[in-house]
């Protein structure tokens, strides 16, 4: 697997998010609370987990998804940067 960098990664995460899980027209930053904003409900966050362990080769465990690591994307990034397996610069 090749090396990707993380800024990228973060642009890639947020157009999906905003492509195929937000509901209503919140903006949408990478900062962007997306449960308390109600843009991504419980589902948009399982569509969220298979759209990054597709994108990156991975399996996040399900003990792992805890709204520390999906409250916003940069937390997400931040929780993948720290994982072991995956190749985000």
């Amino acid at each position: 697997m090749s090396t990707i960098d993380h800024r990228v990664f973060t642009e890639e995460l947020v157009a999906f998010i905003r492509a195929e899980v937000a509901i209503g027209d919140h903006a949408l930053e990478a900062d962007t609370d997306l449960v308390l904003t109600g843009l991504v409900d419980s589902l948009g966050i399982v569509l969220v987990v298979e759209w990054i362990e597709s994108r990156l080769g991975i399996t996040i465990d399900p003990g792992d998804i805890v709204i520390e690591h999906f409250d916003m994307v940069t937390s997400m990034v931040d929780y993948l940067r720290g994982r072991n397996d995956t190749d985000l610069s």
